[in-house]
């Protein structure tokens, strides 16, 4: 199978492109990242080629590598030492990294880190995170937290509130706060009720 860069236009077998062992570790990381994040990444690479010289595989795998551990963890800081930390999705990885790219022509390049790009999806998950809390908040504020909890209690089974409901009197029984005949009496009450 032959394959084209996109940048020269050189054609050759696609395992010419990965003959190394910088391109296949490359192609490996890339290969464990959710598909958006990983197209984004190919692209954010980019914004690390030194001027008069191509990115080094080498340089482009640890890189790679970096921002991998960064998707992974799950949540961003602006600044990983003191930071507060706000949960993060891999979409918002890749809309980070489109963000830079968008804006490359007001970065100073090459990038020697990314502290840039924590700073951006930090900013993105920290909307989201307003926006839920504004949501909750809404909820709360309508009532519709107390709905949503009622109808939960409702579509739960009778069999399971029948269950906990044992559950709790086996309990109160074996801490002593219930003799036999009052533990027994209660199962009762609660086999009319939920049976």
């Amino acid at each position: 199978m032959h394959a084209t860069c996109p940048h020269c236009a050189f054609q050759a077998e696609i395992e010419a492109f990965f003959s190394d062992d910088d391109g296949k570790r490359l192609a490996a990381v890339v290969a464990d990242l959710p598909p958006e994040c990983a197209r984004a990444l190919l692209r954010y690479l980019r914004l690390f080629k030194p001027a008069r010289q191509g990115l080094r595989m080498a340089r482009a795998v640890k890189i790679a590598q970096e921002v991998r551990i960064l998707i992974e963890r799950g949540t961003v800081a602006r600044d990983e030492r003191t930071g507060v930390h706000r949960p993060v999705s891999p979409a918002m990885w890749a809309e980070g990294m489109e963000t830079m790219l968008d804006q490359r022509g007001k970065l100073t390049l090459p990038l020697d880190g990314h502290g840039y790009l924590r700073a951006v999806v930090f900013g993105l998950a920290d909307k989201a995170d307003a926006q839920a809390e504004r949501q909750r908040e809404e909820h709360a504020r309508s009532g519709q937290h107390l709905q949503a909890a009622s109808e939960k209690a409702a579509s739960q089974p009778a069999e399971s509130r029948l269950e906990n409901q044992l559950a709790w009197i086996a309990q109160m029984q074996s801490v002593g706060a219930m003799s036999a005949e009052q533990a027994e009496e209660e199962r009762q009450k609660a086999r009319e009720k939920y049976a």
